[in-house]
């Protein structure tokens, strides 16, 4: 592997090696520093070429050609076969043989695939946070078209709460690396990537992918997928898409040999509905757990004033703002019916408003 702790190897050694494995700009660098020379290559790789024409990387690959003995045994693989790499191979191959491996089918059948339409009006950050509170997942990578609108849609995400982090070409390979292990490990739970984190990214028991962007090919779309819905396991692809984007789905679809599932944006008052069954999930808990006792004196202290009902009312209500997403707190202005965004008043009628009334109150004025 070309980095910086290989170079200092090849120094070290100064024996030279068998193989090098490395990125275009790795490889020159090495070759301008005459750490690595080429005239004895026999053998030459350009791995995911569709990859290194989108990224610019082509005219490092031609510098480094330039350097290699012209004879010499060149292989190229590519995941796509549209015209582009059609003229790579015709500029950098003599007489090729081209070897294509056909699937059966190009998604896998474990793949939960599911679409949703972008109301009138509606941007995809919008869209996608009330999915993300319903869905729930355990583990997601999330794509976006550029490295832009990955770090917009990582801050976005992060001010709301969320465990993300942001996955580009602008980072070093350094910074990758510790990424990704923080993934792996579940330390973060969801990343924002660029495709160029969608081919040789392994995660293990990844939940959930979602193309918040549509990709500009539909080979892409399965190799974003299919990062999840290994090793026989169930997974579930999420894709956005705007009124624009509906033929290019229907290109998806057409290749995938698969019609997507339409799902519905979910409503405020579902995503309600999902916490409050989750608080009560984690009442359950707490009353069988260890800790509880510690706080049935306040408990006791309590009911001496007020309802037991009441006391217990209160504290799931101070739970429940705590977790609830700063999203979705009325006084943000957000509304989820699709044609209007007019603020809704947080109790509805002002007279309607409950009271706690304490258990000695109608004594205390007699």
């Amino acid at each position: 592997m070309a980095d910086n702790r290989s170079t200092n190897r090849f120094n070290a050694s100064g024996v030279g090696v068998q193989m090098v494995v490395g990125t275009p700009g790795r490889i020159l660098d090495l070759l301008n520093r005459g750490d690595l020379k080429l005239d004895q290559l026999s053998w030459l790789v350009l791995d995911e070429a569709d990859e290194m024409l989108n990224m610019g990387f082509i005219q490092d690959v031609e510098k480094i050609l330039s350097q290699a003995p012209a004879e010499r045994q060149m292989a190229l693989f590519s995941a796509t076969m549209e015209p582009s790499i059609r003229e790579l191979t015709t500029k950098f191959l003599r007489s090729p043989i081209t070897i294509a491996i056909e699937q059966p089918k190009a998604a896998p059948a474990k793949i939960n695939q599911i679409a949703y339409m972008l109301p009138r009006g509606w941007t995809k950050a919008r869209a996608l946070q009330p999915i993300l509170e319903l869905e729930d997942p355990e583990s997601a990578l999330i794509f976006v078209r550029t490295r832009k609108a990955a770090a917009e849609l990582t801050r976005q995400l992060q001010a709301a709460g969320h465990s993300v982090d942001e996955y580009h070409g602008d980072l070093s390979q350094a910074q990758r690396e510790r990424l990704l292990l923080r993934f792996r490990q579940r330390q973060v739970r969801w990343v924002v990537a660029t495709d160029i984190a969608a081919r040789g990214l392994h995660v293990e028991d990844l939940s959930h992918v979602i193309n918040y962007d549509l990709p500009d090919s539909v080979e892409n779309y399965v190799h974003r997928i299919g990062r999840t819905g290994r090793a026989g396991k169930q997974g579930t692809a999420l894709s956005l898409v705007h009124p624009l984007d509906k033929r290019k789905l229907k290109d998806i679809e057409r290749h995938i040999r698969q019609n997507l599932e339409w799902g519905t944006i979910p409503t405020r008052a579902q995503i309600e509905a999902h916490y409050i069954e989750k608080l009560k999930g984690q009442v359950r808990e707490a009353i069988v757990g260890e800790r509880m006792a510690s706080f049935l004196p306040i408990v006791q202290q309590l009911s001496e004033e007020y309802d037991l009902r009441a006391v217990a009312a209160a504290a799931l209500q101070m739970t429940h703002d705590r977790t609830r997403p700063a999203w979705m707190r009325v006084d943000q202005g957000f509304n989820d019916d699709p044609q209007s965004d007019a603020p809704k008043s947080r109790h509805g009628n002002s007279n309607s408003k409950s009271k706690l009334v304490k258990r000695h109150q109608a004594s205390s004025k007699s």
